[in-house]
């Protein structure tokens, strides 16, 4: 067989990056600590400890019923393809709020880190134009702005971080990213700040 008609049975190379909402090490590591949580609510709510009690159960069971949710949903939580970056929502949230920013209005996609304690949060976030129209799902609300100046670096513009989206719940491939986003739009930038 010719290398030419063995060409044609290969599968096409697609430079499309979608990750969806599912288990990550993190999650796999912090689940049985919230099954741990929920075990000494009720054990405590039993003996005598029922606001401390009640407490660690929702806790736990709020962490374990997110976790189960994202699992099974399998929602986009990031797709960037040739229309442009696909940025998704943790269910419960509406699939209404999935926001589809077109390439023309991206200037730099920027990955940032937001301080949690100990610990912190990734986030991926869009730089769009001045004047593109709000993103669904977007945190816009003054009370939500009011909160990230204290927890969110002071140098990320505020638009910025209201179109960013935390990597929860689902794994982020920087170089599969970085690859997509070359082959779809070279003159955006990828700017980490992690």
């Amino acid at each position: 067989m010719s290398r030419r008609r063995l060409a044609l049975f290969r599968p096409m190379r697609d430079d499309t990056y979608v990750a969806r909402f599912g288990w990550t090490r993190r999650d796999l590591f912090l689940l049985p600590f919230c099954l741990l949580f929920v075990a000494i609510g009720t054990t405590m709510a039993v003996t005598g400890e029922p606001v401390l009690g009640a407490l660690g159960v929702l806790m736990g069971a709020a962490y374990v019923v997110l976790w189960t949710t994202a699992f099974l949903s399998r929602r986009v939580a990031l797709a960037v393809t040739v229309e442009g970056i696909t940025l998704g929502l943790i269910p419960p949230w509406p699939a209404s709020r999935i926001a589809l920013v077109p390439w023309s209005d991206v200037e730099a996609v920027v990955l940032w880190r937001q301080a949690a304690g100990y610990a912190s949060v990734r986030y991926i976030g869009v730089q769009r134009r001045a004047g593109a129209p709000p993103l669904p799902g977007s945190a816009r609300s003054p009370m939500l702005r009011r909160i990230n100046k204290t927890l969110v670096p002071a140098h990320l513009p505020t638009a910025l971080v209201a179109d960013s989206r935390p990597v929860s719940f689902w794994r982020l491939n920087k170089a599969r990213l970085v690859a997509a986003i070359n082959q779809f739009a070279p003159h955006v930038p990828v700017v980490d700040e992690t």
